[in-house]
């Protein structure tokens, strides 16, 4: 399954809810501080260089200098899709009238809703 991150409250909420804060961007330091990039808004790493999101003509993007950036890139784009692609499906699914009655999780971390329709 291919992710955009096209909503940016969305890609906000998704990143708060991984335990990461975003700030305003403006340019992000990239290989070896040689480069810069202009980003819309970043994402603070404890300990390590920042991860920059850019808009681009297909949704949000991350750039980021990943030989600095101490974390591995892959889990984190992999536990932000997941977390952006549940918080989409939900907002959806609310907007159609379903509720969340059970959610649960299993052993290869992928997500279970039971939805209720809620009468109008």
């Amino acid at each position: 399954m291919k992710i955009a991150f096209a909503d940016r409250e969305l890609l906000k909420r998704a990143l708060a809810d991984l335990g990461y804060e975003t700030e305003q961007g403006d340019d992000l330091r990239i290989t070896n501080g040689v480069k810069t990039v202009k980003v819309d808004f970043l994402v603070k790493v404890p300990y390590t260089d920042s991860i920059g999101f850019r808009k681009g003509k297909n949704g949000w993007q991350l750039t980021a200098d990943w030989f600095r950036v101490n974390m591995d890139r892959k889990q984190f784009e992999n536990r932000l899709k997941q977390r952006y692609a549940y918080l989409s499906v939900k907002q959806s699914l609310e907007n159609q009238g379903f509720l969340v009655t059970e959610e649960t999780r299993d052993e290869k971390q992928q997500i279970h809703l039971v939805l209720r329709r809620t009468a109008y």
